[in-house]
């Protein structure tokens, strides 16, 4: 069962409002189909799924009330926002199952079609999910391979942010948030977005406190500020912004000796012949390898913003909220120094909080965006999806709520939750 983590945390890659069904007519006099969503045929084992997943979350706001995992009793008797658990249930199984209607309904819109690798994929991955055997709880439950198939096709096998969309979902997203897509952005747009909220950093991190975390002495402090600030000098003193990259490198890894060398010191000051041998070895095999790679180290910082990912407001107008930690507060404000106040290709020596020092410079993001670097394919798609995947989970939610569902009572009733086997749900003693 816990093999659908992923699936299941999928199917709410968008919201949704409660969808109300109401008194209905039924649809047909079978079972095999429990509901329609503006023509769209919902199967029963789609629901049966989506049921489940509906108890389980009943389950788990059942269990943050009471501190406690509820029995399958428990859960039937329990009342969720004014509805009885079974009502509740039933309206979050619909839910889902409209999050699906709106994927599918839309992939067809936009002439959507998968690839026969992507179908042989999606297949394979549905064989994983179910047991053959037929013990696993959906399969006791009657939800066969077509309706995990079903799922697979429209969610993917864990979509979501920064894990990108799959197969409909990512066709409909690329479709309309794409460079050609009527509501993304020209390339050189989310080249500027990318530039405008991410920084291309290196920096020396410099710790004022010995290994137990306890502050150095001031002269210990002085003497690791003045290597610091030895480190700024040395580095700007290169003309080429290269060579400063590379500069950054080499002292970096000459404070790491360097720290080396005052802990085996501090250990065992009689073996001062040894550490002096070892860190001679340390320096010449920090020769062969400093000019190796310029970009080794370095790292992006993000803009810090409270706003959604796709604003771009300047830091200084950005609140923070009472209960921000010393930490946040080192991180913010470290992270406004880079956009507002570092000078690009200047190493300057910044004051992260009382315990450390940064060694930091900033290089020019638009040097590395480049098809084998930072601006591969993947680069670009989770580029997109940062700038657009609310204005998409609104789109997509937008569907889903404006779909008219008509339920079969039938099914509804024959699959009512409590009628299923929730045996494997139940908490263990």
């Amino acid at each position: 069962m816990m093999k659908f983590n992923r699936l299941l945390a999928a199917a709410t890659s968008f919201a949704l409002v409660a969808t109300a069904v109401g008194c209905t007519p039924t649809i047909g006099k079978g079972t095999e189909m429990a509901m329609t969503a503006d023509g769209y045929d919902v199967s029963s084992g789609l629901f049966i799924f989506y049921t489940i997943r509906a108890y389980q979350d009943a389950a788990e706001i059942i269990a943050e009330q009471n501190g406690t995992q509820p029995t399958v009793k428990e859960v039937k008797s329990s009342h969720i926002d004014n509805l009885e658990a079974e009502d509740w249930i039933q309206d979050k199984a619909t839910e889902y199952c409209m999050n699906i209607a709106a994927i599918e309904s839309e992939f067809n819109k936009i002439g959507g079609e998968l690839t026969s690798e992507e179908l042989t994929d999606i297949d394979d991955m549905a064989d994983q999910q179910l047991d053959p055997e037929g013990t696993d709880i959906y399969s006791k439950n009657g939800v066969g391979k077509e309706s995990i198939k079903t799922i697979i096709k429209a969610i993917g096998s864990g979509s979501n942010y920064f894990g990108g969309y799959e197969y409909m979902q990512k066709a409909i997203f690329d479709y309309y948030y794409g460079f050609d897509g009527s509501k993304g952005c020209t390339e050189e747009e989310l080249k500027d977005y990318f530039d405008e909220n991410f920084a291309r950093v290196k920096c020396i991190t410099i710790d004022l406190t010995d290994e137990e975390g306890e502050s150095l002495s001031d002269d210990a402090k002085r003497a690791l500020r003045r290597k610091a600030e030895d480190y700024v000098r040395k580095v700007n003193a290169e003309k080429d912004n290269m060579e400063k990259m590379y500069k950054m490198n080499e002292m970096k890894e000459d404070y790491e000796e360097y720290i080396s060398t005052q802990t085996t010191a501090s250990e065992d000051e009689e073996t001062t012949t040894t550490t002096t041998t070892t860190t001679t070895t340390d320096a010449d095999d920090t020769q062969t390898t400093t000019t190796t790679d310029p970009y080794e180290n370095e790292r992006l910082v993000q803009r810090y913003t409270t706003t959604t990912a796709d604003e771009t407001e300047d830091d200084s107008t950005a609140t923070t909220t009472a209960e921000e930690s010393d930490a946040e507060k080192a991180d913010r404000e470290y992270k406004q120094f880079v956009f507002e106040k570092l000078e690009m290709n200047k190493a300057t020596l910044y004051e992260y909080d009382e315990d450390t020092l940064y060694v930091v410079i900033r290089g020019d993001l638009r040097e590395r965006m480049t098809e084998d670097d930072y601006w591969s394919e993947d680069y670009i798609y989770n580029l997109q999806l940062l700038r657009y995947n609310d204005d998409f989970t609104d789109y997509m939610e937008s569907l889903a709520e404006n779909m008219i569902p008509e339920k079969n009572n039938s099914s509804f009733k024959r699959y009512a939750p409590f009628k299923l086997d929730l045996s494997s749900l139940e908490p263990r003693s």
